[in-house]
């Protein structure tokens, strides 16, 4: 099957090669490093209903078939090609997966089969639910990653427009922070708040909060991606130059302040780094989410043609998401094409870029 990339006849203006394998086939596109996890991953979309509806939201208002659930006998067949593909670590999305209802047997199958990291994508809102989470827990989960994007009532309220769900995500967080203490979550508990034009400022309050008031001990901000409900929204989208004091200030409290605790940031092209941070390997292996994600293929529904690098078979779309953000979701500004560090950076939002054009960005040249 070629990809849908030359099906449509479109181009990328990414500096690197295109990928030459197939969707499912046993690659993987991350260079080795010791802080990398080795299992290949899979991240299968269950649903894109939700019970929020954050501001950013890069689905907007799905489609009436996008929302729902995906069918219990195609759920088995998907872990059971991707298992045999080689990968050992999937992770459930939504939507809200945990609104998924065989979210349980889905968990336990995935166990099954022989999976050794199971992971789900959560606001959590339904883990506060202590019995329910239980389930998950027994059934095989071993990592939750938490989407939760402030330390208030008000600015959570806000940022996900529903009333009162700030108290029933601390109220999960804590019960996870708890169950974690006891054994459980042996892949992590992370909390992943967007980084966006409502919440960057209050970075370090964020990490004070969830570090010292709940607990958890691992933080992954992402940059936004400004698609779906926050396309075109500058207010919403903030330059890369005005996040940079923020996260700095953040990386300087961790190599002084929480030094046990782990902080990690995607999304930020490698040249709006200080110097200090961008050319140490040691800092970069530290802080820079991209060195330690696993090598992911997903797994989506999908009824059209796609576009891009995705191959559609019998109703899914696959492909790996280190490439799809490369090239089809991502742009490559002019000073890319020659930058001695593009093998380790993903680009721009194409989005970003729609906003704020490209004149932060500019080539760097490797040490000698």
């Amino acid at each position: 099957m070629a990809h849908a990339l030359f099906q449509k006849g479109r181009t990328t203006n990414s500096p690197l090669p295109l990928p030459k394998t197939k969707a499912g086939e046993a690659s993987h596109n991350q260079a080795f490093n010791e802080v990398r996890d080795s299992r290949r991953n899979v991240e299968i979309n269950l649903g894109k209903a939700c019970n929020n509806r954050c501001v950013f939201c890069i689905d907007g208002m799905p489609k009436r078939e996008d929302r729902s659930y995906m069918d219990w006998d195609e759920l088995k067949a998907e872990l059971e090609f991707w298992y045999r593909s080689g990968s050992r670590s999937v992770g459930f999305l939504g939507g809200e997966p945990s609104t998924y209802p065989r979210i349980v047997d889905a968990v336990a199958h995935a166990r099954d089969l022989g999976y050794t990291r199971i992971a789900l994508a959560s606001n959590i809102t339904k883990l506060r639910l202590t019995h329910f989470t239980d389930r998950l827990l027994e059934a095989g989960l071993s990592r939750i990653t938490v989407s939760m994007h402030g330390h208030t009532a008000e600015l959570e309220d806000r940022i996900t427009r529903v009333p009162r769900v700030y108290e029933k995500k601390v109220a999960a967080l804590r019960h996870l922070v708890m169950r974690q203490r006891e054994g459980h979550l042996k892949d992590g508990l992370s909390v992943n708040p967007v980084l966006n034009g409502w919440n960057h400022r209050h970075l370090i309050h964020m990490m004070r909060f969830f570090y010292e008031d709940i607990g958890v001990n691992d933080i992954r901000v992402n940059f936004m991606r400004p698609e779906g409900y926050a396309e075109g929204d500058p207010e919403l989208t903030p330059r890369y130059s005005e996040v940079m004091p923020t996260l700095i200030k953040a990386v300087v409290l961790m190599e002084k302040h929480w030094t046990k605790q782990t902080f990690t940031f995607g999304g930020i092209p490698l040249c709006v780094l200080p110097k200090a941070l961008r050319s140490s390997d040691t800092l970069l292996k530290r802080y820079l989410g991209e060195y330690r994600d696993l090598s992911t293929d997903c797994s989506v529904r999908q009824d059209g043609d796609g576009f891009g690098i995705e191959q559609i078979d019998g109703g899914r779309s696959r492909f790996n998401w280190q490439d799809r953000k490369r090239f089809d979701l991502k742009d490559a500004p002019r000073a890319c094409g020659t930058c001695d560090m593009v093998h380790l950076c993903e680009g721009v939002w194409r989005a970003y870029m729609d906003i704020h054009g490209e004149s932060e960005f500019r080539p760097l040249k490797a040490a000698r």
